[in-house]
C-alpha cells in the first residue's frame, strides 16, 4: 500500500510540474503612438480595439510623466473609446494594459475626431496611431 501511495505521489508531482511548464498569455502594457500630429492639436477622440476575442484590453492610461488627461470608457472587453486632451504631439499618446502582449498586432487604434486650440473640429488627415511595446 505504501509503495502505491509513493508512486502515486511521484506521478502526481510529475504531472503538476509539466502543467506549470506550459507558457500562457503574458499580460502587460503596450504603447499607442501618435504620428503626424498637428501643431495645434489639443484633443483627440480614439477607438482602441482588439481583433482577437481572447486579447482583452484591461485599462487605458496616460503615459507616465505626460501632461495628457485621458478619459476612457470600456465598451466591451475588446473595445474602448478614449478622449485625450493636452498639447498633443508625436510619440506615446496612451498606454493600454492588455491580457496578452504576444498578440500585439491584434490591437489597433483609430482616430475618430480631432480638435485644435480654438476647439475647432479638425479632420484626422494624415495623423496615425500604431501599437507597439
Amino acid at each position: 500500500m505504501t509503495r502505491r501511495v509513493v508512486l502515486l505521489g511521484v506521478a502526481l508531482a510529475l504531472a503538476v510540474s509539466r502543467c506549470s511548464d506550459s507558457a500562457g498569455p503574458t499580460s502587460g502594457s503596450l504603447a499607442l503612438q501618435l504620428s503626424n500630429a498637428g501643431a495645434s492639436d489639443r484633443a483627440m477622440l480614439l477607438q482602441i480595439a482588439s481583433a482577437d476575442s481572447t486579447a482583452r484590453i484591461d485599462t487605458v492610461l496616460a503615459p507616465a510623466g505626460s501632461s495628457y488627461r485621458v478619459f476612457a470608457e470600456r465598451q466591451s472587453g475588446m473595445q474602448w473609446r478614449v478622449i485625450v486632451t493636452g498639447n498633443l504631439s508625436n510619440g506615446v499618446l496612451v498606454i493600454i494594459q492588455v491580457s496578452d502582449r504576444s498578440v500585439a498586432t491584434a490591437y489597433s487604434g483609430t482616430i475618430l475626431d480631432v480638435a485644435d486650440a480654438s476647439y475647432a473640429d479638425v479632420q484626422p488627415g494624415s495623423r496615425a496611431l500604431t501599437v507597439g511595446p
